[in-house]
């Protein structure tokens, strides 16, 4: 019976092992697919989709001046720009006022309001930022990336789809500073992107990502505005959901956004991933689970171990550890060349992201606690945030400075 037992464990790690292999050409076909439709299909089509672009400001972000410019050195015929900060002390506003007066042929203004709706700050940020949107079709990015002056025109010609209700972008990570910030980059780039694009292949998407958000005006009214967003940690999920069960298509934009990241140190890097973690796997409890399969080096090790002790022969135990580092590394390569990722990680970093990984997924499953901007929330798994003071009703706002600045 023992021997029974162990050669069904023995298959069963092989036949895992073959799965997450599987799952590494797979990424490798995905990420090839995009790269060949993304140089075939480049849009030489004129656009002129009025757009209101918001982007909530939290503090400084590494090289932060180039990446607000970045948004203002658009070649599209006509767009706003609406910084949003909710302190007036905040260390952006200097650099958004130098923005400002730097480019003044563009809308540009920018608000301070400390009203709280709800438990997810950027979206209070969002809230206060709107009533200023003058246009019919409005772009939430993030404040760390960084786009070519070709990024409006590529990103709204989707739109001229009627059955497309909102855009989203793919982002790949630069690193700045330290090994946690490659380490960062290199999840970034060689799992999220990877992902997104295998779950493309799979079923449409039906969610977007906080790199660029592009929504019709007249559907984020429909589905409640940015207060039915403003208990959810993963905003930019279900924007992309709400917006896809009113009936219409989110489209995947082949357009690339640039992430400039900086970590700190490694343990910020943890509560971050983690945080991301911990919130997938309440929206997406199922999807969540199998994504153990993606940990391939780990795979690949345990399947060697397993692989040794029943055979003794180690040449043939390493074999699966030899393949998926020989895979590891393709993908990583192609990827970077692909999205033009600086400082995204070395070769010798490939096993100590993968542990890492590993690592936080298994943490992940401990709790559903999690630390954003200096505040502990739970996560139901609904994927809505709770404290002990949370604001649950987006009408009961906290009062606070609301000014509107522009030159």
């Amino acid at each position: 019976m023992p021997t029974d037992f162990f050669n069904f464990f023995n298959i069963s790690v092989i036949l895992i092992c073959l799965c997450s292999v599987a799952y590494l050409g797979f990424a490798l076909f995905a990420v090839e697919l995009f790269n060949h439709k993304r140089k075939k299909t480049k849009s030489t089509k004129e656009v002129n989709f009025p757009v209101t672009i918001l982007k909530p400001v939290y503090g400084l972000d590494p090289e932060m001046l180039e990446n607000l410019r970045s948004f203002c050195r658009q070649e599209y015929p006509k767009f706003q720009i609406i910084f949003g900060v909710q302190d007036k002390k905040d260390l952006a506003i200097p650099l958004i006022e130098k923005v400002i007066k730097e480019f003044k042929n563009v809308d540009i203004s920018y608000v301070v309001n400390s009203k709280i709706h709800g438990s997810n700050h950027k979206v209070s940020n969002l809230i206060n930022m709107y009533p200023d949107a003058k246009y019919d079709y409005v772009l939430i990015a993030d404040s760390d990336m960084r786009v070519p002056c070709d990024y409006l025109t590529n990103v709204m010609t989707a739109f001229s789809d009627s059955e497309v209700g909102a855009v989203t972008c793919l982002y790949s990570g630069s690193a700045r500073g330290r090994i946690a910030s490659s380490l960062n980059a290199m999840f970034i780039n060689e799992w999220f992107l990877p992902s997104v694009l295998i779950s493309k292949i799979l079923q449409p998407i039906k969610y977007c990502l906080g790199a660029t958000m592009v929504v019709r005006r007249n559907l984020l009214d429909e589905i409640g505005g940015f207060n039915a967003l403003s208990n959810y940690l993963a905003d930019d999920y279900m924007l992309g959901k709400l917006v896809s069960d009113l009936g219409y298509k989110i489209h995947l934009s082949n357009f690339i956004v640039e992430n400039i990241v900086e970590e700190p140190s490694i343990k910020d890097l943890i509560t971050h991933e983690l945080r991301w973690a911990r919130t997938l796997r309440r929206v997406e409890p199922l999807g969540y689970a199998l994504t153990f399969l993606t940990d391939t080096l780990v795979v690949s090790f345990i399947t060697a171990i397993t692989v040794y002790l029943g055979s003794n022969n180690m040449l043939w135990s390493l074999s699966p550890v030899v393949v998926v580092l020989l895979a590891r590394t393709l993908l990583q390569r192609r990827i970077m060349k692909i999205t033009g990722s600086t400082n995204a990680g070395s070769l010798w970093l490939i096993p100590v992201r993968d542990v890492l990984s590993f690592g936080i997924r298994a943490v992940s499953f401990t709790g559903n606690s999690i630390q954003w901007r200096n505040n502990s929330f739970n996560v139901d798994q609904a994927g809505l945030i709770h404290t002990d003071n949370n604001i649950t009703n987006p009408d009961e706002n906290i009062s606070g400075l609301a000014t509107t600045q522009d030159f």
